[in-house]
């Protein structure tokens, strides 16, 4: 007979699992992003098409870290998703302010932040039933 986890709050959310997928997402990322870049760089790509690129791919990311969240973690799969997904715009807000203008990192912010947390939540709950 398996028990349920009663906890509630933060002490329900597996940290180590959140920093885990988050740092999956990073690294699919920045691999996506050299693999998009070589690929522009040796193809006639045309670059007008990189900011799509480089969209779709932060959000893949989004979407597979939060899968492995929830699967690794095993419940509360929509948490685990949408911390990941928070923790991940978070990060991509302080790079962009680090890096570029702080006004421009904050112009796309509330869709940027909304598309995230669905994609988080769907990973979320993907990766959680499918762990059991």
């Amino acid at each position: 007979m398996v028990l349920k986890d009663e906890r509630v709050g933060f002490g329900a959310l597996n940290l180590t699992a959140v920093i885990k997928g988050a740092l999956i997402a990073l690294v699919i990322t920045v691999l996506g992003s050299a693999l998009a870049g070589a690929v522009y760089r040796m193809s006639g790509l045309a670059e007008g098409s990189l900011p799509a690129v480089s969209t779709v791919l932060f959000y893949l990311s989004i979407l597979v870290g939060s899968f492995w969240t929830a699967c690794s973690a095993g419940s509360r799969g929509m948490l685990h998703g949408l911390a990941v997904a928070f923790l991940i715009v978070l990060l991509g807000l302080l790079m962009s302010g680090l890096f570029f203008d702080f006004k421009a990192a904050l112009e796309n912010l509330p869709l940027r932040s909304l598309l995230s947390g669905v994609l988080g939540a769907v990973g979320g709950v993907l990766g959680g039933s499918l762990s059991r």
